[in-house]
């Protein structure tokens, strides 16, 4: 049959062969494109020359749901055979959310699950690795620069550096001297059953005494402080980079990482000691109370024993360590909220990783300085 039409033009082109017309889509058909391209394409359309439409989006870049709706709506109103060709995977999902019901060969079309490519697959997740490795990178880099600054006088907020302290370290005081009183009265009932069988009770003092101050109360402590601050200093952060006010303290000249990361860092390695002394009376008072109760061991013979075998050297390492894990809590929960992007979902999503690369980085702190320790024989 004759070609007797074909005009081409920035956005389409088309192509007329007796009673089919093809449009063959081109760039981006979005909500910014001209008035009178819509008006043409409604035209060309809904003209009565044509029984049957081909759109074709083969040399597409773009297409939104402003242009979806569109072609939806053209083609309904204009109740001619139409036809959509070579849809990308893309366009595909934009015509299933809208619900196109245009035609029984479209529908088809769109509820047609692309296949993808596991290589694909596997390069795209090598490259969001790659991309989260430099932006951590770009973030320690500019955190160890800052925080080499954090004892000049200026770059301490008192007032910030106090409300953190409280968020940080009084109000989670009572859960963490909880969970650590419950965690001794544990530990003390399960190590009693162990020695007892061997008739070595009177050695559950130093045992659990030593693995309260090195070890657990410690980790509770800090466990709990990452999964409470973690996720809420991503989510605020998150929130402020959502709602551009990040970017209005950058333009007015104030520095993010002085006003927004070094306060939190700061309150924690202040507040995490404290946290861990209280976490380690907490838990060895729980075990008092069991050997009082269910060993017969009273209170002033524990704090005898254990102040005889217990050195003090093992308060000080639970300590030390403390700072460390106020740091790495403190730098994930900051470094996870200034990478949400411009959506609420990532919110969600990148609290959720707050928590659990905060949990790891202290767990994986810990075994490293029980490794060190235990090399230094300390």
């Amino acid at each position: 049959m004759p070609l007797f039409l074909k005009f081409e033009s920035e956005f389409y082109k088309c192509e007329q062969s007796g009673g089919k017309l093809t449009i063959n889509l081109k760039n981006n058909w979005n909500y910014k494109l001209p008035a009178q391209i819509w008006t043409q394409t409604a035209a060309l359309i809904g003209s009565k020359k044509f029984n049957k439409i081909v759109l074709n989006f083969k040399e597409i870049k773009e297409l939104d749901y402003a242009a979806a709706l569109f072609f939806k709506n053209t083609f309904l109103n204009a109740c001619k055979n139409y036809e959509l060709v070579n849809l990308t995977p893309h366009a595909q999902k934009i015509f299933a959310s809208i619900n196109s019901e245009i035609n029984p060969k479209i529908k088809q079309i769109i509820d047609a699950k692309p296949h993808e490519n596991p290589f694909s697959q596997i390069g795209k997740n090598l490259t969001a690795f790659f991309a989260g490795f430099c932006a951590f990178l770009n973030f320690t880099g500019e955190f160890l620069v800052k925080f080499s600054k954090i004892f000049m006088l200026k770059n301490i907020r008192v007032k910030e550096i106090l409300a953190y302290f409280e968020d940080a370290g009084i109000k989670s005081v009572f859960i963490v001297c909880l969970t650590s009183f419950l965690i001794g009265i544990v530990l003390a009932y399960q190590g009693s059953n162990l020695l007892e069988s061997f008739g070595a009770t009177i050695i559950i003092v130093e045992m659990m005494g030593l693995l309260t101050l090195r070890e657990i109360a410690p980790l509770i402590a800090a466990i709990i402080v990452a999964g409470r601050l973690a996720s809420s200093f991503t989510a605020q952060i998150g929130v402020m980079k959502i709602t551009e006010e990040i970017d209005a303290m950058k333009t007015m000249g104030f520095d993010p990482f002085k006003f927004l990361v070094l306060p939190r860092v700061i309150a924690l390695i202040v507040a995490m000691p404290l946290i861990v002394f209280l976490a380690d009376v907490a838990g060895i008072f729980g075990e008092m109370v069991v050997m009082e109760n269910y060993l017969n061991i009273s209170f002033d013979s524990y704090l005898a024993r254990f102040s005889q075998e217990v050195d003090i050297k093992h308060l000080y390492v639970g300590l030390f360590k403390a700072p460390f894990f106020g740091i790495v809590i403190a730098f994930i929960g900051c470094m996870r909220g200034f990478q949400i992007g411009g959506n609420t979902q990532s919110v969600g999503t990148y609290t959720t990783v707050s928590v659990v690369n905060a949990i790891f980085g202290v767990i994986m702190v810990d075994a490293l300085f029980s490794i060190i320790f235990t090399q230094l024989g300390i």
